[in-house]
C-alpha cells in the first residue's frame, strides 16, 4: 500500500505560453516583502520606435512554471489616450528577463 511518498513533489506546470511574446524593459517597484510590482515598460513598436507605457495597473500576479521554466505572470492593464490595453507581463526568474503578451486594446 502506497503512503503517498514521492507523489506531487514537482511544481505544477502551466504548459506552453500561447501567443507571441515581445521583449520589454520593465521598471518595477519592490514592496517591503520583496514582491516586484511593474510600474512602467518600454518596448519597440512595429515602426521601430521605442514606446513607453506608464501607469500600469496590476490586476493579478502568480508564480508559474511554463515548460519547467520558473516565471512570474502579471495580468495588467493601462490606459493611454483613452485606449485601454490589456496584457500579460512575464518575468523569467532564472534569466531575469521581461516579455509582454498583448491581449487587447479597446
Amino acid at each position: 500500500m502506497g503512503m503517498g511518498i514521492g507523489i506531487n513533489v514537482h511544481t505544477p506546470d502551466a504548459g506552453k505560453i500561447r501567443g507571441r511574446q515581445e521583449p520589454v524593459a520593465c521598471g518595477v517597484w519592490y514592496t517591503s516583502t520583496g514582491d516586484a510590482i511593474p510600474k512602467m515598460i518600454k518596448f519597440q513598436d512595429a515602426n521601430g520606435e521605442i514606446r513607453t507605457l506608464t501607469h500600469i495597473h496590476v490586476l493579478t500576479y502568480e508564480k508559474k512554471n511554463y515548460c519547467g521554466i520558473p516565471t512570474v505572470e502579471y495580468e495588467c492593464n493601462a490606459v493611454v489616450s483613452s485606449i485601454k490595453y490589456h496584457f500579460y507581463l512575464l518575468y523569467y526568474v532564472e534569466h531575469q528577463k521581461w516579455t509582454v503578451l498583448w491581449k487587447s486594446a479597446s
